[in-house]
């Protein structure tokens, strides 16, 4: 009696984890799209203060309703027969062979729902796939990357400030097709006027606008990593001790760091919690960064203790505290290095704020460009300001919408999907006017040379100046070779970049 309880017990629970693991193969590539699984592990070992809640309440939704609800059924089933057998042994009526071959039966029909769930998870999130890449290890940094913290850098006389917005989930795709977008009306028109008289490095080849997103750099904090360090954030098994408050990839040598070491601010402005992912981690430690985040602004009493929308708070505040900082650091006569990053335009839907129109019946169509509209405002009234000519300014997507459902169309149409990029108001000029094809990893040494700083290499890490006529990656090996190679395993980067150690 007491072995056919356990087996009813573990059956139970086996149809749970199966169901539970079946419906979260499928809530995975609906809810985020397709992300690889070093994503997936990353999210797993960082803080996730600040969480957007909605993706908690989603998961509540989808995932355990069917497991709860068949689990409930099979332990009362497993109750009643447990009720039946012990009647029928006092009876003298105990079918001993007969419900052996029941519990075998059916202890074998839930073990196959565990194994097939466990396989849908397995390729769902790409477990497969980073098993084979770890397997067969990468050469591409030994063939490519230069250390950054090697290169020699020259500033000019009167060193320039830096704007640098990182914009969420902002891609050209949102353009009219006429600008090599995938609508017939833009959902950006004022950042398509900007990036058409401003440089993008497409020099009107509109279909070659924007930057492909590596797949180690298809989230915030790697897509952070990746246009300021020149490197994917690509995470082993094993990756817990490099993520926390000591040490986060100590072998980067960052744009942050750089210009902290030839006397600028570093300050990143954000209307949510900057721990969530490890943000907070990355720019204290690259950069000695002054960071205003969800928090401080409580502390500061910008907002009330009380306030809490999407994220934290809303960009429309966002922009407004940014001037403020903004005037601040230009009236202290040190030259700055200030990053800001929105959130309105975060999947599912985005956050419409107050002053959100109705433009195209859909919500993150009208998010889109209520964005466009307030990010272009702040860089127009930066222009207003009187630090403005020593000022150049970077608008990037960090990285592409996760909303799959969005771009379902447009994807299954085989369009080629890519982030937004525009540099105002720059110090230097391309040495070439070819259209050139561009990752997440160029714009870190291209942003630097922007400022008109000078270096002895063409390349910082795996990225390459555009203001050269080197060519970047991307335009050397090809895109998927580019990407497949990173997402492969690579005894450099976990050696030197990961744990950060002296190279011999």
């Amino acid at each position: 009696m007491k072995r056919r309880r356990i087996i009813s017990v573990l059956t139970v629970i086996l149809v749970f984890i199966g169901l539970l693991l079946v419906k979260v193969s499928e809530w995975v590539p609906n809810t985020f799209g397709n992300i690889p699984f070093e994503q997936v592990l990353f999210h797993l070992m960082v803080p996730m203060e600040g969480t957007d809640t909605t993706f908690v309440a989603s998961f509540i939704e989808y995932c355990l309703p069917l497991p709860c609800i068949v689990s409930a059924i099979l332990l009362l089933c497993c109750i009643i027969k447990d009720w039946k057998v012990s009647r029928d042994i006092r009876d003298g009526e105990f079918q001993h062979v007969r419900n052996n071959v029941l519990i075998i039966i059916t202890s074998l029909s839930c073990l196959f729902v565990y194994v097939f769930g466990i396989n849908d998870v397995i390729h769902a999130v790409g477990i497969d796939e980073y098993w084979n890449n770890v397997k067969h290890p990468s050469t591409l940094y030994e063939n490519f990357y230069v250390n950054p913290d090697n290169v020699k850098y020259a500033f000019p006389e009167q060193k320039r400030n830096l704007v640098y917005i990182f914009m969420e989930s902002m891609e050209t795709t949102y353009e009219d097709l006429e600008h090599g977008g995938a609508f017939e009306e833009s959902r950006i028109p004022e950042l398509t006027e900007l990036a058409d008289n401003n440089l993008t490095f497409s020099f009107g080849n509109n279909d070659n606008n924007g930057f492909l997103v590596p797949s180690m750099s298809g989230w915030t904090v790697a897509a952070i990593v990746g246009q300021t360090s020149g490197v994917p954030l690509n995470i082993p098994i094993d990756g817990n001790d490099y993520i926390s408050d000591k040490s986060f990839l100590p072998g980067t040598y960052s744009i942050g760091q750089i210009l902290e070491k030839n006397g600028y601010q570093n300050e990143l402005l954000i209307g949510s919690d900057a721990a969530f992912g490890g943000r907070k981690y990355y720019f204290e430690q690259h950069g000695n960064f002054k960071i205003d985040d969800y928090n401080s602004a409580i502390e500061n009493g910008w907002i009330d203790k009380d306030y809490h929308v999407w994220w934290g708070y809303e960009d429309i505040k966002l922009f407004e505290y940014a001037k403020n900082e903004l005037t601040n650091l230009a009236s202290s006569g040190q030259p700055f290095n200030f990053n800001i990053l929105t959130a309105d335009t975060h999947h599912i839907g985005g956050y419409p704020c107050s002053e959100c129109e109705n433009l195209y019946g859909d919500q993150y169509s009208n998010v889109i460009r209520c964005s466009s509209k307030h990010v272009t405002e702040l860089v127009q009234w930066i222009q207003e300001q009187p630090w403005y000519e020593n000022t150049t300014i970077v608008l990037a997507g960090d990285h592409k919408s996760m909303d799959p459902d969005w771009f379902k169309d447009i994807e299954e149409s085989g369009y080629n999907r890519k982030c937004y990029y525009a540099i105002v108001n720059s110090a230097a000029t391309p040495t070439t006017q070819n259209s050139r094809t561009i990752s997440t990893y160029d714009l870190f040494p291209t942003t630097l040379a922007s400022l008109g700083v000078t270096f002895n290499s063409d390349r910082l890490g795996l990225g390459t100046n555009l203001y050269t006529d080197e060519e970047t990656l991307v335009e050397k090996l090809g895109f998927k070779k580019f990407d497949k190679e990173l997402t492969r395993h690579s005894n450099y980067y976990d050696k030197y970049i990961l744990y950060g150690k002296e190279k011999d």
